[in-house]
């Protein structure tokens, strides 16, 4: 049996995933997003979602807090049956478990799996929404450490300039 090289899986999984990356790309930029032409801007926006998703405590957002209420921003698919008649209410509700609840279950389940994946795609966008936040602040910082001539917050310093 003839020696045969060894290839390492990471370096095929690598150019895989630059395939599928390049194709992506190649889609959107032909369906109209054509600042994806650029493959770099590509790249940064492709970094920055990856890093917003990174984010998957929702203790590390922002906006929620920052939000009056969770029912603002959290989708709550609960099923809570309940009357409002004090002598007969009591049978209504049974005939609600026992008649509609299962006539009408496969609306509801149908119903949770979409908000749970809308709550998921909320979490999402806050994560997205926060890591554009602060790369704005980021970038507000540099420019205006620019324009009044002060060295830039997280640059290196210049050692180019006379000793």
């Amino acid at each position: 049996m003839a020696d045969r090289p060894w290839i390492a899986t990471e370096d095929v999984m690598a150019e895989v995933r630059a395939r599928v990356r390049a194709e992506v790309r190649a889609r959107l930029a032909r369906s109209g997003v054509r600042e994806f032409e650029d493959e770099a801007v590509f790249l940064a926006a492709e970094d920055l979602l990856a890093r917003a998703l990174e984010r998957r405590d929702r203790q590390l957002l922002l906006l929620p807090e920052l939000l009056d209420d969770e029912d603002d921003w959290r989708v709550n698919p609960s099923l809570r049956l309940s009357s409002h008649r004090p002598i007969a209410g009591g049978a209504i509700i049974w005939l609600k478990q026992k008649l509609l609840l299962p006539i009408t279950r496969w609306l509801y389940d149908y119903s949770r799996e979409n908000f749970a994946r809308q709550e998921r795609l909320n979490f999402v966008l806050m994560a997205c929404l926060q890591q554009l936040a602060i790369e704005n602040v980021r970038l507000a910082t540099r420019v205006e450490a620019l324009e009044q001539g002060r060295p830039t917050p997280g640059a290196p310093a210049d050692t180019t300039g006379p000793a």
